[in-house]
């Protein structure tokens, strides 16, 4: 077993690697419940062919696809955790990218997938029968590791597996065209929200807790508060360790918890990175496409009592970035 060690005085390592044959019920579990924030899985035989199968046919993926061909696969909801087919997301430092968003279920052994298909410009696609079942299994032997090693199999009868395709434009400044696209499709309501979402995740510290960043985006709109709540914000910056950005780096997508009872991840990362907050540091997560990581969610801790992973994701810019050819596409597996 190797493992991941930031330099700070924790005697359990921030990220465990784990080998697949090492998988067992209540395995995951007792890493996360001694300290571990995330776990690598390496070893296994079918992770590597999986991204190939759902992700690198980029013809068929919705970043390559009419703006109105996203809004027929899309399955809306207000809770963005709930939304499925393709969807557009581009708030400032939440959400930025084009994502597939799918879900598996079992009804007595048969499952079924939602949505079942998807319209392209190359005609409808679908994940196969195969590669839906391996993600099943992914999905409930991740869910058996985390639980106690006696768990019934009656406790996950109504779990749905998640498969996510994520793709992050290739640079900074081509996000930032992207929120100005989403702001002037707006209506001047809609555009007075959009701005006063955007400032509530600015405000950093005690002034971004829920309630308080939502009356200090308000009191924003008149200009003289405006410059004194900037002053404010950027005292309340200087303590807070969550919201330090290094060099070079753009906020992507700001520190959260994520609602599911995991998030596995592996993908190609261009010039994008996604941290873990450990021992009052952020600490990047090797995210590749032959390996998964793992981090548990806010169900792992109602269930389970495992304490969910506080991440985030940055983008350099074109002087920090890696340079290689590789497109920011990120493969999200899970169960909820």
């Amino acid at each position: 077993m190797k493992h991941f060690r930031p330099k700070t005085s924790r005697s359990t390592p921030a990220i465990v690697r784990v080998d697949a044959s090492e998988m067992s019920p209540g395995s995951l579990g007792r890493y996360f419940h001694d300290g571990a924030a995330a776990a690598v899985i390496t070893g296994s035989e079918w992770i590597s062919p999986l991204w190939q199968s759902l992700v690198a046919n980029d013809v068929v993926m919705p970043w390559t696809a009419s703006l109105y061909d996203l809004a027929i696969n899309l399955r809306a909801h207000d809770h963005i955790t709930e939304a499925l087919g393709d969807v557009y997301y581009f708030k400032p430092k939440r959400h930025s990218y084009i994502g597939r968003k799918i879900e598996i279920r079992s009804d007595e052994g048969q499952l079924s997938i939602t949505p079942a298909s998807f319209r392209t410009r190359h005609g409808n696609w679908q994940i196969s029968d195969q590669v839906r079942e391996q993600c099943w299994r992914f999905s409930m032997a991740v869910m058996r590791a985390l639980a106690p090693s006696g768990a019934g199999e009656a406790q996950f009868d109504d779990v749905r597996a998640v498969v996510q395709h994520l793709r992050y434009h290739d640079t900074v400044d081509s996000q930032n065209s992207l929120y100005v696209m989403v702001h002037n499709s707006l209506g001047a309501w809609g555009r007075i929200g959009y701005g006063l979402d955007r400032r509530r995740e600015e405000l950093r510290g005690p002034l971004g807790r829920r309630g308080i960043s939502d009356a200090l985006a308000l009191l924003s709109l008149v200009p003289p508060l405006r410059v004194a709540i900037d002053g404010l914000n950027n005292l309340a910056g200087r303590f807070d360790k969550r919201g330090v950005v290094p060099d070079g780096y753009f906020l992507l997508s700001k520190e959260h918890i994520d609602t599911r009872y995991f998030s596995a991840l592996c993908g190609s990362r261009r010039n994008l990175r996604t941290d873990i907050f450990v021992d009052g540091a952020w600490l990047p997560l090797p995210v590749n496409s032959t390996d998964i990581v793992i981090i548990p969610g806010v169900r792992a801790k109602l269930a389970y009592g495992i304490q969910p992973t506080l991440h985030r994701v940055l983008q350099a810019d074109d002087e920090h970035g890696a340079g290689a050819d590789a497109a920011n596409v990120t493969l999200l597996l899970g169960a909820k």
